[in-house]
């Protein structure tokens, strides 16, 4: 796990040591353990590297990792779990040259060399972000993992193209301009982040999950971004190679294996220590079980975050997650958060961040990831992904319904009638509301797992800069993939399969792995997620959708592998998110600084009309503020420049 930074230039500019310094140091946090440059093409080209080390600790090892013949150069940020059994095929294959015992990052340069671009990706499996330069061709590319796990960003403007595992790896080039996207800010609104490929910054993308960037160094040569895996087509490709079961009992045993696999995989492809993140609920639950399997009870470090007293909307789960620490005879450690370290660390926070990323439970990840850090760790598994991939949200099962019900032949103008009634009524800030605009429209009701605000809330909150964005709808961001989900073969098509398929293209890979490694990594630790391997997503498509939630059961399939594995208790108590008791703090004690910063962000910006804000506070909306809120603090540090100080 490591920083990248880079630069390819198409003009007469050629960068130095100096400026390859200021972009490496951007994300020095990210790799305490070693820095290195490299420059190629006549200086036309740079690659800047911090590392994290995790596998093969050694100095050849480390990066830009070079060809043996200098014609190749790669910087990598991420692990390729398979990486041992990769080396064994290239070898028989007749690759020959190898410069290291066991480096990942050498197997990703000679599978390169073997399978050329985009091919060797398809042999990968592991989370990544690289950069290859291939001399001998004269292009650059890049490539992130299928599910996004490790972010990559690049910006295409002033005679070069600049990219880095942070958007503030770009910013350090004085030349680029600092301006907000209000195409990004108004889905932001909507999704809690920035679908791909923008930012919130103009001029500024992100690569999205599973794809690869293709450049040449001729100055009228642009970037080419293109898809090398989808899961709905992967599915259908692992159901040619591989017998699927038949039955229940069938997939139980089959994806059973699958998922301890992939634990083990994660376990096992490091040369330190890796701990687990253990919540008490069934998917940590299950991989922290599944560890021990592999290394030994008593062996495993685990670590939870609960709150340092009661509130009404934060319910602890550090005694479920106690209870399976001591079954399983970890190290357990249970951190405790308070009010006052939420707001002391907000500016880094904020930094940390690259672009708002809203979602409150980023902050417990990063305290989790300190913890791990302080206890000399370098590498977590965690649990996200079992939600979507095996249907895991009461709110989803209300989806479910919603869209059954909005199939009925009701006439749409009946229910266009309906929702103007209701927003005559003021109550367009219901989502129920929302369901019934989208069922009128004749769209999808399910858009993604988190949404922030909607359509008739926006109307009303943006302001004077942003007054030709009113009439416009964040379903231009759900429409292409809603057509594109249509093309599947009808087999495909279900319910669920769009939930988890839409999923994979925006909240997972752009929010939830988004905020888990810009949390973990601000602390330098890895965060691996086994839930989220792309062999068990291809896998979980092809079981029959009506298993995944049998008899109205939330996760049947992975509770009924996991029987006998993680306790009844654990198994089916009530699911509780990773969150924090934003109405009491934000709405609370520090209410007034929230309300100060809000005010001055929408005189000067003109982007939000404050009495829409007002009236979040009146209402007692404090989720709601803290997205806004987490906005301004944003435009105030990385737009503007201005000291964000530390609230005591």
């Amino acid at each position: 796990m490591c920083g990248i930074a880079g630069v390819i230039s198409q003009s007469e500019f050629r960068p130095d040591k100096a400026y390859m310094a200021r972009l490496t140091d951007a994300v020095a946090h990210r790799g305490p353990d070693g820095v290195g440059t490299w420059f190629g093409a006549g200086r036309k080209v740079a690659f800047g590297h911090r590392r994290l080390a995790i596998i093969d600790l050694s100095a050849p090892a480390n990066q830009p990792m070079v060809s043996a013949d200098g014609q190749v150069a790669l910087i990598f940020n991420g692990e390729i779990y398979n990486h041992v059994q990769l080396r064994k095929q290239l070898e028989d294959a007749g690759v020959r040259g190898w410069q290291t015992s066991h480096s990942d990052t050498e197997v990703v340069l000679m599978a390169y060399r073997h399978w050329g671009m985009p091919a060797c990706l398809q042999h990968l499996r592991g989370m990544f972000a690289f950069a290859i330069w291939d001399n001998a061709v004269g292009k650059l590319f890049l490539a992130r993992d299928r599910v996004g796990e490790k972010p990559l960003y690049y910006s295409h403007q002033n005679g070069r193209l600049i990219f880095g595992s942070e958007i503030k790896v770009i910013l350090a080039d004085a030349s680029v301009e600092r301006a907000v996207d209000e195409e990004s800010l108004f889905h932001y609104l909507t999704f809690l982040m920035v679908p791909p490929p923008k930012t919130l910054f103009k001029g500024i993308h992100k690569l999205p999950a599973a794809h690869w960037l293709e450049v040449e160094l001729e100055a009228e040569s642009v970037p080419v971004v293109r898809e090398y895996w989808d899961p709905l087509d992967a599915a259908a490709d692992y159901a040619a190679k591989v017998r699927l079961p038949k039955d229940e009992k069938g997939w139980v045993a089959h994806l059973g294996r699958l998922v301890r696999e992939s634990v083990r995989l994660r376990q096992e492809a490091a040369d330190v220590p890796v701990g687990v993140f253990l919540s008490g609920g069934v998917d940590s639950s299950a991989v922290a079980t599944l560890a021990t399997d592999w290394v030994g009870k008593g062996k495993l470090r685990t670590f939870a975050i609960g709150p340092d007293k009661e509130y009404p909307n934060w319910i602890d789960e550090t005694p479920f997650a106690a209870q399976v620490a001591e079954k399983i005879g970890s190290k357990h450690e249970v951190v405790r958060l308070r009010e006052a370290d939420f707001m002391a660390i907000l500016p880094k926070f904020i930094n940390w961040q690259d672009e708002p990323v809203a979602d409150p439970a980023a902050l417990p990840i990063y305290f989790l990831s300190r913890a791990a850090t302080d206890a000399g760790l370098k590498v977590c598994q965690g649990g996200e992904g079992g939600d979507e991939l095996f249907i895991g949200y009461e709110d989803w099962m209300k989806f479910e319904k919603l869209e059954r019900w909005n199939r009925w032949p009701l006439p749409r103008f009946i229910k266009k009638l309906g929702y103007g009634a209701l927003l005559l009524l003021g109550r367009g800030g219901r989502f129920w509301v929302e369901y019934l605009r989208r069922g009128a429209a004749g769209e999808p009701i399910f858009w993604g797992g988190a949404e922030a605000f909607t359509s008739a809330d926006k109307r009303q909150m943006l302001g004077p800069t942003m007054a030709a964005w009113r009439g416009r709808s964040s379903f231009e961001v759900v429409r292409p993939l809603w057509e594109k989900y249509q093309q599947k073969p009808a087999a495909q098509q279900s319910f669920w399969n769009w939930c988890t398929w839409l999923e994979l293209h925006l909240r997972l890979p752009e929010q939830l792995l988004m905020r888990a490694d810009k949390m973990s990594m601000a602390t330098a630790l890895e965060l691996r997620v086994p839930l989220l391997d792309h062999v068990l997503i291809e896998a979980v498509l092809n079981s029959p959708p009506a298993l995944r939630t049998k008899n109205g059961e939330k996760k049947h399939l992975l509770k009924r592998l996991l029987r006998g594995v993680v306790e009844k208790e654990i198994l089916f108590r009530a699911k509780r998110g990773l969150g924090m008791p934003l109405d009491a703090w934000i709405l609370g004690v520090y209410g007034a600084y929230a309300r100060t910063v809000l005010a001055d962000f929408c005189a000067r910006t003109g982007y939000l009309r404050f009495e829409f804000v007002e009236q979040l506070f009146t209402e007692g909306r404090g989720q709601q503020v803290w997205y806004l809120l987490n906005l301004a603090l944003w435009w105030k540090h990385f737009i503007v420049q201005e000291r964000l100080d530390r609230i005591e």
